[in-house]
C-alpha cells in the first residue's frame, strides 16, 4: 500500500509541476559526441534546441539520420521495417504494443551516475519500469522500489535502482504499431517492441571512450499477433555525413564487426584531418542453431536443456550492476554482412518495399542477388589481392590507408546498413543487440580509418569486459601495438569440442591461419585476409555442421607475408 501511494503522488506531482514528462526529444551529449534522440528510435534527425538536429562530433556534424531495419518471416510470410528517416522509413510509435502513443509516460527516461541517489531520476525511474525498462533488484522481490532503507543517504547493495551502465542512460519503447509512412506500404505490424538504451562513459576514465558512445535495443516479440518470427535479420542504419555529404566513402571490417564511413580527402567542415564513423556489432542476437550451436540429440529443432549437447554459449551482457546472463547452446550472431546504398540511385538507391530492405539485409543490391567484386563500379580490388577471392558479403572490406583490397572508390552521399542474424523472435522473449557508434580521429582521412578500427576493436575488447575494465590511451599507438610476428600455442590444448588460436602483428599485411593434418593435407582455412597490426584470435570448432574432424594431431599455421610459424595441437573426442 505504500508503494502504491508513493507511487500516486509521484505521478501527481509529474502531472502539476511538468517534471520532464513531456520529454519526447533528448540531447544526448557526452564528451566529444553530441547525439539529439526522441522516443521512437531516431537518431541524429532530431530537432533538439539550441543545437538543433545532427550527431555532431567536436561541435561538427558526422550523422544526419540514424536508426535501424528488421525484418523475417511469420510462417512463410515476408515482413519488415523500421526507422531510416533520411529514406522516409518511419515505422514505429512511441510506448509499447497496442498502447496509446500520445501517452505522457512515453518519453525519454534518462539516468546520470551523478544524480543524487533516491533522487527524481530514480523515483521516476518507477514508470519507466512499468514500460519495460530493467533494474537492479537489490532487496530480489521482483518489484522495483527506490527507497534508501537505512537512511543513511547513498545507495547499498540490498537497495534498488535503475539499470545504469556508464556514466549517463537515456531509455525508451516504441514499437511497429504505425502504419507505414511512405516506404514499404504493404507492411503490416507483426507486435513487435523495442526497448532502446543510449549509453556512454565520461572521457575521465579513458581517451577512448571519449570517441563511442552505445545503442542496446532489446527486441521483444509481444506475440499479440504472431507467436514466432523467424530467420530475422537486424539491420543498424544510417545516413552519415562527415562535414559535406557528398564526399564520404564506405567499407567494412570484419574483424570488428563493423561498417564504416569516411571522406575521400580534405574536409571543408573537418579540415585536412577528418574523423572516419564507425558501426559496431558488439552484441550480435543470441540464435540456436542445430548442428552448430548444439547437437540436437532428440531432432526436433529445439535446444532442450539437459538433453541436447551444447556446442557454444552465447551471452548477454548487462553491465557492472546487472551482470552476465549466459545461454549454453547458442551463439551470439556476428557482421553478417555489410552493404550501402545512395541517395536517389536507379539501381542502388532508397528500399521501396519490404523485399527490397530484405535484400539489402542479406548483404545483395536492391533487386536482389550478390554483387561481384572484380566488376562492380563502384570499388576496385587493389594490392595485388584476387578479387575472385573477396567475400562479397563484406562491401569494400579492404583497407583505405594501406590501399590493398576491395576499396569503394566513387565518393557520393551514403547510407549504411550494418547486419547480423539471423535469429528467431518467440513470444515474450526479448533478443537484446548492442552496438556502437564509434569515432577514429587520425592524421587524415584514411589514417582515421585505421584508428577506427583500433577504436573499433577496443570498444569489442570493452564490451567482453561487460563494461568494467577501463581502456588505456590510444594516443601513443606504441605501447599497444606488437614488436614482431608471433603465433601463440592453442588453448585449451588437447581440446575438443573448441580451441582458440591467438597471434600478433606488428604491420599491416595480408594473413592467413590455416589447420594442417599430420600428412600435410590443408584441412581448414580460419583466416584469409588483410589485417592490420595488433593482436588477433581465432576460433577452430572440431565440427562443423556434418563435418567432424578425427581424434590426432593437428597443425596450425599463421603466413603473413614472408613470415611462416606453425605450432601442433592435439584433438580429443
Amino acid at each position: 500500500m505504500e508503494y502504491i501511494m508513493k507511487r500516486i503522488i509521484l505521478l501527481s506531482i509529474m502531472i502539476i509541476t511538468g517534471f520532464t514528462y513531456s520529454q519526447s526529444d533528448y540531447r544526448f551529449f557526452i564528451n566529444k559526441i553530441n547525439m539529439p534522440i526522441n522516443n521512437k528510435g531516431v537518431l541524429g534527425a532530431v530537432n533538439v534546441p539550441p543545437d538543433g538536429s545532427l550527431g555532431r562530433y567536436n561541435g561538427i556534424g558526422f550523422l544526419f539520420s540514424g536508426g535501424f531495419l528488421i525484418s523475417g518471416y511469420n510462417s512463410d510470410t515476408l515482413w519488415a521495417n523500421g526507422q531510416a528517416t533520411a529514406s522516409l522509413i518511419e515505422n514505429h510509435l512511441p510506448g509499447p504494443f497496442g498502447s496509446n502513443q500520445f501517452d505522457p509516460r512515453h518519453k525519454v527516461y534518462v539516468v546520470k551516475k551523478t544524480d543524487p541517489h533516491f533522487g527524481p531520476s530514480w523515483q521516476e525511474w518507477v514508470f519507466a519500469v512499468e514500460l519495460g525498462a530493467k533494474f537492479y533488484d537489490g532487496d530480489g522481490d521482483g518489484i522495483y522500489n527506490p527507497v534508501d532503507k537505512n537512511n543513511n543517504g547513498v545507495w547499498d547493495p540490498d537497495e534498488d535502482r535503475p539499470d545504469l551502465i556508464g556514466d549517463e542512460l537515456a531509455w525508451s519503447v516504441y514499437n511497429d504499431g504505425v502504419t507505414p509512412r511512405l516506404r514499404f506500404v504493404d507492411a503490416e505490424p507483426v507486435g513487435i517492441e523495442i526497448r532502446q538504451s543510449v549509453f556512454g562513459f565520461r572521457s575521465g576514465t579513458s581517451g577512448v571512450l571519449e570517441n563511442m558512445i552505445f545503442i542496446r535495443y532489446e527486441i521483444l516479440n509481444t506475440g499479440a499477433l504472431y507467436p514466432v518470427l523467424d530467420s530475422v535479420y537486424f539491420a543498424a542504419w544510417a545516413d552519415a555525413d562527415l562535414g559535406d555529404h557528398v564526399d564520404d566513402l564506405v567499407g567494412a571490417d570484419t574483424l570488428s564487426n563493423s561498417g564504416y564511413l569516411y571522406n575521400d580527402s580534405a574536409d571543408a567542415a573537418f579540415g585536412n584531418d577528418p574523423p572516419a564513423f564507425f558501426i559496431n556489432i558488439l552484441q550480435g542476437p543470441v540464435a540456436y542453431i542445430p548442428g552448430e550451436t548444439f547437437i540436437d540429440v532428440n531432432a526436433n529443432g529445439i535446444y532442450d536443456e539437459g538433453i541436447d549437447t551444447p556446442l557454444d554459449t552465447a551471452y548477454n551482457n548487462n553491465g557492472p550492476l546487472r551482470g552476465i546472463e549466459t545461454y549454453p547452446g547458442a551463439r551470439n550472431q556476428k557482421l553478417t554482412s555489410f552493404v550501402h546504398y545512395q541517395a536517389s540511385d536507379p539501381t542502388l538507391g532508397d528500399p521501396n518495399t519490404m523485399q527490397e530492405a530484405r535484400n539489402y539485409m542479406l548483404g545483395q543490391h536492391r533487386q536482389g542477388g550478390y554483387i561481384n567484386p572484380c566488376t562492380w563500379i563502384l570499388g576496385q580490388v587493389r594490392g595485388g589481392v584476387n578479387c575472385s577471392e573477396v567475400n562479397p558479403l563484406y562491401w569494400y572490406s579492404g583497407d583505405p590507408e594501406s590501399n590493398i583490397g576491395w576499396i569503394n572508390t566513387r565518393p557520393t552521399d551514403q547510407r549504411m546498413i550494418v547486419n547480423t542474424g539471423h535469429f528467431t523472435l518467440l513470444e515474450n522473449e526479448p533478443v537484446t543487440i548492442i552496438i556502437g557508434y564509434t569515432i577514429g580521429h587520425g592524421t587524415d582521412e584514411k589514417n582515421s580509418v585505421t584508428k577506427g578500427k583500433l577504436f573499433s576493436q577496443y570498444a569489442s575488447e570493452f564490451y567482453q569486459s561487460n563494461f568494467e575494465n577501463t581502456l588505456v590511451s590510444v594516443d601513443d599507438d606504441k605501447l599497444m601495438l606488437p614488436d614482431d610476428f608471433k603465433l601463440f600455442q592453442n588453448y585449451p590444448n588437447p581440446f575438443n569440442p573448441s580451441t582458440k588460436i591467438s597471434w600478433q602483428s606488428p604491420v599491416g599485411s595480408w594473413q592467413t591461419i590455416k589447420v594442417f593434418d599430420v600428412l600435410g593435407r590443408e584441412v581448414a582455412t580460419l583466416v584469409d585476409e588483410y589485417r592490420d597490426a595488433g593482436y588477433y584470435e581465432v576460433e577452430f570448432q572440431s565440427s562443423i555442421g556434418s563435418l567432424q574432424y578425427a581424434s590426432g594431431v593437428y597443425y596450425y599455421q599463421l603466413k603473413a607475408g614472408s613470415y611462416i610459424e606453425t605450432k601442433k595441437m592435439i584433438l580429443l573426442r
